[in-house]
């Protein structure tokens, strides 16, 4: 046999067996086609396939990864503006002791026998802004200005309350209500200061300044209450 009739021959039977084996892979697509489609027919689930555990848990993480990020950007933002606010601690404890100072002069003057009236005058400055009053001839263009802004409600120009909502603002509820409190009775207690201390101006020669000095004993120590909150909420 010639070589040439040997390679005819090894690619006759090379072709036959790809023949039949296209038609054997042919035979099972069809058959298993068959098999579905009557499966489906007959309105039986097909099984799913199986999952490993290694795709489980990478679901899992896919899921909970967006939500813990926006939780971690937050917590990251909150620690660095309690950074920025412990470095400027200095900033917010300023007024407050403006405040204090202010009370203590009036005190001091009413004291030593001064004018109900320059008390007065000495007390709503130190109240930074926080109550509104009838303005008095020698109140300052500032507190004037102040007292039209809180009249008009453009803004809100009290001081002790800015401060209060800065140190309050990443903090739980139960601190912003005490701080919202004490707030309040500081405002409140100004207020009945400057009703006495107007009493007493009216009354002349110092009538009524021990209930004045009373009153004004309690505003002072309110101020210190809320130095003493802000310092705790800063340094937490």
């Amino acid at each position: 046999m010639s070589t040439l009739q040997v390679k005819a021959g090894s690619h006759t039977a090379a072709t036959t067996c790809a023949c039949r084996n296209r038609a054997s892979r042919s035979a099972l697509v069809c058959r298993a086609h068959h098999s579905s489609t009557r499966t489906q027919e007959a309105g039986v689930a097909q099984p799913a396939p199986a999952t490993s555990r290694r795709d489980l848990l990478l679901a899992g993480l896919a899921l909970v990864a967006p939500a813990l990020a926006p939780a971690a950007a937050n917590a990251g933002v909150v620690e660095f503006w309690k950074g920025r606010q412990r470095a400027n601690s200095a900033k917010f404890i300023a007024p407050i002791k403006v405040a204090q100072q202010r009370l203590e002069t009036a005190a001091s003057m009413l004291a030593n026998g001064g004018s109900p009236a320059e008390v007065l005058q000495m007390v709503r400055a130190s109240s930074l802004n926080c109550y509104a009053f009838e303005a008095l001839p020698t109140d300052t263009l500032e507190t004037r200005a102040s007292l039209f802004t809180a009249s008009a409600k453009l803004s809100d120009p009290c001081t002790f309350r800015i401060i209060i909502k800065n140190v309050t603002d990443f903090t739980d509820a139960e601190d912003k209500a005490a701080g919202s409190a004490l707030l309040d009775s500081l405002i409140r207690s100004y207020q009945l200061l400057d009703s006495e201390l107007e009493a007493a101006a009216e009354a002349g020669a110092g009538a009524g300044s021990g209930r004045a000095g009373q009153q004004l004993a309690t505003t002072l120590a309110l101020t210190q209450d809320v130095e003493s909150f802000v310092k705790r909420l800063l340094s937490a």
